[in-house]
């Protein structure tokens, strides 16, 4: 009996030997590249503390800041050309999101509550840029992707046909000229330059004044002859 359990003891530090074995190995979720490494020899892991960062290859993408005054040419689905810094040939994508909402700092709530507007003595404003997401569709040959590099977006009008040779480049001309004289046609998946619906006008609830109490009402008997005239002595 002495010797079975010493067998099935061997047996249960065999299996936690094999544990801590297949531990000291870490496997990243994710295709990517170790960024940062601040292990060495020797070094234990601790829990909480970040020692290995890995960049995700797979989920690389393009964020354009475009002017609001641009968004309504920007279509979910338009052709993206974006030229990194380093490199001639561009990166092709496609718009897959534009950001619905972005900080403002004068919306700040203050000390009551009230939003805090900074006084400005200039008429003169700059357009606010709306961050767009971009998916990257093909990444020609010996460029790599780096997070975080510098890049110039342009963004192609997917409706444009230039195949037909002059006729369509003066229909892409026109359609030009058009959009910026009259403002960018609606398509389906742009935000819309000017808002046609409008939500019903509602007036404020006005307070009523109610009538206060006289003295008598408050007190009978105790001023019987507040409101009658003074009398002279």
């Amino acid at each position: 009996m002495q010797a079975d359990a010493a067998f099935k003891a061997a047996q249960q530090q065999l299996a936690q030997a094999r544990v801590n074995l297949q531990r000291t190995e870490v496997r990243s979720p994710v295709n990517g590249y170790v960024t940062i490494l601040l292990l060495r020899v020797g070094d234990f892991a601790h829990e909480g503390a970040a020692n290995v960062s890995v960049t995700d290859s797979d989920s690389y993408w393009v964020d354009g800041y475009f002017e609001e005054t641009k968004l309504a040419r920007i279509c979910i689905g338009d052709r993206v050309e974006a030229k990194l810094m380093g490199y001639a040939q561009p990166i092709t994508g496609h718009v897959a999101t534009v950001t619905r909402g972005i900080g403002v700092s004068n919306a700040a709530p203050g000390v009551q509550g009230l939003p805090t507007v900074d006084p400005i003595y200039t008429w003169v404003r700059l357009a606010q840029r709306v961050p767009v997401r971009i998916a990257i569709d093909t990444v020609p040959p010996g460029i790599p992707l780096v997070a975080g590099l510098t890049a110039t977006v342009t963004v192609r009008d997917s409706g444009t046909d230039m195949s037909n040779g002059s006729e369509g480049l003066v229909a892409a001309l026109a359609a030009r000229l058009s959009s910026i004289l009259d403002g960018p046609p609606a398509r389906v998946g742009c935000i819309p330059a000017i808002t046609t619906v409008h939500a019903p006008a509602q007036s404020l609830p006005v307070e009523q004044d109610t009538p206060g109490l006289s003295p008598a009402q408050i007190n009978p008997g105790l001023t019987p002859s507040m409101n009658s005239p003074p009398r002279n002595h």
